[in-house]
């Protein structure tokens, strides 16, 4: 019995060239009617991506064998052609092994990160004007045919704004991913948005990589900690 899975991998290896998601959604629509959910193929698809370091977590048993390009179309995943698999998690600086005690590792060091990254985005959200004053939030998350932007805003002057958050250090696809974005969002309003990309730090490649890009603007975030003693009945 062909799984879902299957015959994405089936379809997309046709496609050297790689398939996007409503190129994928339409094929398993019309060679499989009715037998998966929209619901099912958007979990595939974020499920067994080699580069979507939280499906690691969130989908621990779905095979990894897509790659999902910066220009959001998706290809079957080649070492020689896409570099080394950089997105898994390890544990001391080795690939984690499967066995349990470093399975648990995994998903702790993982849900740690995601827990950061959702209190620092909550932080963003209720404060957006410490990012650029007259800066209003508009929607979170929100879902578009080449991904989902964490942040959508809206600026002083009406502007559409694209906030984009990575813990710890922005990495080069960070660059292409919010390049996507502004690219999608051009096309659909028929005016460029402007872009904010947020992490703890910029390395000077990232940084000759965000030159490219028209009105994107690369912020540094601190976390702070606050500490206070408590008593045995607080």
């Amino acid at each position: 019995m062909t799984t879902m899975a299957s015959a994405i991998r089936h379809f997309v290896q046709a496609s050297p060239s790689g398939l996007t998601s409503r190129e994928i959604r339409d094929h398993i629509s019309s060679a499989y009617p009715d037998r998966w959910t929209p619901g099912t193929l958007t979990a595939h698809l974020y499920g067994c991506a080699v580069n979507q370091a939280k499906a690691y977590l969130h989908h621990k048993s779905a095979e990894k064998f897509l790659y999902r390009a910066d220009d959001g179309r998706f290809h079957i995943y080649d070492e020689d052609k896409h570099g080394p698999n950089v997105w898994a998690p390890v544990v001391d600086g080795s690939p984690a092994t499967g066995e349990q005690d470093d399975d648990y590792a995994v998903e702790q060091l993982i849900e740690t990160s995601i827990s950061l990254e959702r209190d620092v985005e909550e932080h963003l959200i209720r404060n957006l004007e410490t990012l650029e004053k007259g800066l209003r939030f508009v929607e979170r998350q929100a879902v578009i045919d080449v991904g989902r932007v964490d942040i959508l805003a809206q600026d002083a002057g009406g502007r559409r704004v694209v906030i984009e958050l990575k813990v710890g250090e922005a990495r080069d696809s960070a660059v292409g991913q919010i390049a996507r974005y502004l690219g999608w969002y051009a096309r659909q309003d028929g005016k460029p948005p402007r872009g904010m990309l947020i992490a703890s730090d910029f390395p000077e490649a990232v940084r000759y990589a965000a030159e490219a890009v028209k009105e994107l603007a690369l912020i540094r975030y601190r976390v702070q900690f606050a500490f206070s003693s408590i008593g045995v009945d607080d």
